[in-house]
């Protein structure tokens, strides 16, 4: 009685990895940079570990910064274990036509926020210790000028 095992193997689906292209010296390699989020064990704390994979880019189509889709495959090296399927996005694509600086106001607003639980980013500038000196300089600048 023969086994479906042994009849008809079973191909599992190939892992899969979106990363960054770091290096892409090599010829027909790239360096692919993955970053994942692990919890500490002892603290409890959340962390990015990045790993570093080289795949096979047969035809030199990545280039550094790019973000690429890589998939499990055998053995094309001592250290190759992967090849490219497809490009996602180019370098400096993603952020073409964007204004950064408004990006920046609202991402400090956000971690203000976060930081200082039910105060606002405007009472800062109202506290004691800069509505003095904030007077003195400004009688100062006055007298100067």
């Amino acid at each position: 009685m023969p086994t479906a095992g042994a009849t008809n193997p079973v191909k599992g689906q190939r892992k899969t990895k979106t990363g960054r292209v770091v290096s892409d010296r090599m010829d027909k390699t790239i360096v692919v940079s993955v970053e994942r989020l692990t919890r500490h064990r002892l603290y409890k704390r959340v962390m990015k570990a990045t790993t570093k994979f080289a795949a096979h880019d047969e035809r030199n189509d990545a280039k550094v910064g790019d973000t690429v889709l890589i998939e499990e495959s055998r053995p094309l090296s001592a250290t190759k274990r992967w090849r490219l399927v497809s490009v996602l996005s180019r370098a400096g694509e993603e952020r073409a036509g964007e204004t950064i600086v408004a990006e920046e106001a609202a991402t400090s607003e956000a971690i203000h926020a976060a930081a200082h639980p039910g105060r606002k980013a405007s009472d800062e500038g109202e506290g004691d210790e800069a509505g003095t000196d904030g007077a003195a300089d400004g009688d100062a600048r006055e007298g100067d000028a």
